[in-house]
């Protein structure tokens, strides 16, 4: 028994200790490094997201800022044709004769006030969209909630330029079927309309970007 115990102490001292300390620092150090690459990677991801939600945020901040004016425009067209049902041209054989009275009085001019007012906001329109594609590379959690919100917002400034298009449809035919269901649909785009999807939607863009903070400042 003493032998066979004398014969694995000398074994074990046989062993070149510095050859199996270097190997089994080696490995360490390999470890620590991949450990520290995983979490390098996290924190770049981490300052992406945070970088790309920061501009968004800033975007859809300027955009309903800038959009402010276009829909007060709208306020004032509907006045506009509010006012003309006492118009002697007005047709009242027509469907929505007011509308249709204002349109061929005012709406050339109107249409090109309401665009103009509209340029404000077509920066920071393009800016979100593009974010929007960008952001999907990144594998957010619930970002079908950030998209589906800021669509809506900025979908009030293809609302407003399809409002813009009918106005300058002077010469349109005002029997038609298809036009008839087309102005329908556009004299539905008010500013009380307007105001609550911007209002709703940037409600939901906000819990959202602050869920998204917590999840991304926890897993760095």
């Amino acid at each position: 028994m003493t032998d066979s115990i004398m014969k694995i102490i000398c074994e074990v001292l046989d062993w070149n200790w510095g050859s199996i300390i270097q190997s089994v620092t080696g490995i360490a150090t390999l470890v620590i490094a991949w450990v520290a690459l995983g979490s390098w990677k996290k924190q770049q991801r981490s300052h992406k997201i945070t970088e790309l939600l920061d501009r968004l945020t800033d975007s859809v901040h300027e955009f309903v800022q800038s959009i402010s004016a276009p829909v007060q425009h709208v306020s004032f067209i509907h006045i506009g044709m509010e006012s003309c049902k006492y118009d002697r041209e007005l047709n009242n054989n027509l469907a929505y004769p007011e509308a249709i009275r204002f349109i061929e009085k005012e709406g050339r001019e109107t249409s090109a006030r309401l665009t103009e007012s509209l340029n404000a906001s077509e920066n920071s329109n393009l800016r979100i969209r593009s974010l929007l594609i960008k952001g999907q590379i990144y594998g957010i959690e619930n970002y079908e909630e950030c998209m589906k919100a800021c669509n809506l917002i900025v979908w009030q400034y293809d609302r407003l330029q399809a409002l813009c298009s009918m106005l300058r449809g002077q010469n349109i035919n005002w029997e038609h079927p298809k036009v008839i269901e087309q102005l329908g649909k556009v004299l539905e785009i008010t500013a009380e309309d307007i105001n609550k999807h911007l209002s709703e939607n940037q409600m939901v863009f906000l819990d959202f970007v602050q869920s998204a903070y917590k999840k991304s400042y926890k897993n760095a």
